[in-house]
């Protein structure tokens, strides 16, 4: 027994070592020789695909980003000739955020989600975004002209912690409700001169770009998932002002709505908190505070009804209202799996009830 242990140590330490052959093991690397890639970009090209990486800038501003670019019939050849050229060994498994140009999301955008899920080096938590009305490379390397692309896309995502315009999504975001329902959404942005802008969402079906979901059809995605941090909404008062209120939460079930065993329609239930940012109104005054909470309902109601019209408009459920229809009455998810082909061209039914407070006031 003695000497099965001694040679069973003796095999650890010889795989350990790698003597014998047996490089199991990754080399170990200087961290001075790497370069630490925190942006993947891919867009469409006619012999295949084009990727752009990036890494971040220097602390001490001096230092731009670098910014290495490979064409390629895949996106793995693409990475494996950047390692190849390199100075230094070029390091995948820092990078958080996934750009992808908008042609190649209309072609495809399931080469690039796939090989998030498969590569060894690239992480499901990488945020995704959609380059509207252009590529993601173009856009990655004007961002390193003053800085790094992951330093703007930081700054562009604080921003939207204050405005509400849109929320993150992941690669495994993404990919399970590719695989829940066919459909699903991430941030679409805008860049212009180095700098990025949230434009809502892209909607992509099956795999690829499906549509847009912008303004009011946006915001309607962010009350349907109850992801509002600070929407600030303009709503009119009894004596011809306004008052802007700020919504601080937004909670929704999705109930289905079944007849002799058919699924008819769905029911919104969404119940929304927002305190008084702005104006003069007084909350003390009972037509005042109604007043407030009716239009912010209003507001609301709209934009909720923006993303579901939006929803049956391109054919695809990519809120994946079908779980939370199913999870609101479980006893009807037989009936609901059998029947949500008709979600297209379902009836809905929208009901927002406000509640508006003063952050301040203990009292209400």
């Amino acid at each position: 027994m003695k000497g099965k242990a001694i040679a069973l140590a003796a095999g650890c330490c010889l795989l350990l070592s790698g003597c014998g052959g047996l490089d199991l093991l990754p080399y170990a690397r200087e961290l001075e020789g790497m370069a630490l890639m925190r942006t993947l970009g891919v867009d469409a090209a006619a012999e295949g695909v084009a990727v752009t990486a990036s890494t971040d800038a220097g602390e001490e501003g001096g230092e731009r980003a670098q910014v290495a670019e490979r064409t390629a019939p895949s996106i793995s050849a693409a990475v494996l000739g950047m390692q190849a050229e390199g100075a230094a060994y070029v390091y995948f498994g820092h990078v958080g955020r996934l750009l992808l140009g908008e042609p190649l999301a209309r072609r495809s955008a399931g080469e690039a989600l796939d090989y998030v899920l498969r590569d060894v080096e690239m992480r499901l938590d990488t945020e995704l975004y959609v380059v509207r009305d252009g590529g993601a490379g173009e856009a990655i390397a004007q961002a390193a002209e003053e800085g790094s692309a992951a330093g703007r896309l930081e700054a562009m995502a604080e921003d939207l912690g204050l405005a509400a315009r849109s929320m993150p999504r992941t690669v495994r975001d993404v990919l399970a409700g590719l695989e829940r329902c066919g459909a699903s959404f991430a941030p679409a942005l805008r860049a212009e001169g180095g700098t990025f802008s949230a434009v809502g969402y892209a909607i992509l079906k099956d795999g690829t770009l499906a549509g847009w979901a912008e303004d009011e059809a946006a915001y309607g995605v962010n009350l349907l998932l109850g992801q509002v941090d600070a929407d600030v909404v303009e709503v009119p008062v009894p004596g011809g002002e306004s008052a802007a209120l700020r919504v601080v939460g937004a909670r929704t079930r999705v109930r289905p709505r079944f007849q002799a065993g058919e699924l008819t329609g769905l029911e919104i239930l969404c119940r929304v908190d927002a305190n008084l940012a702005g104006g003069n109104a007084d909350l003390e005054d009972p037509a005042v505070r109604t007043a407030l909470e009716d239009g912010l309902a209003w507001k609301e109601s709209g934009r909720i009804r923006a993303a579901l019209a939006l929803g049956q408009e391109l054919g695809t459920d990519f809120l994946d209202l079908q779980s939370a229809a199913g999870s609101a009455a479980p006893w009807h998810w037989g009936e609901l799996q059998a029947q949500w082909e008709k979600w297209p061209e379902l009836d809905w039914t929208v009901e927002v009830r406000a509640q508006v407070r003063r952050s301040y006031d203990a009292r209400t």
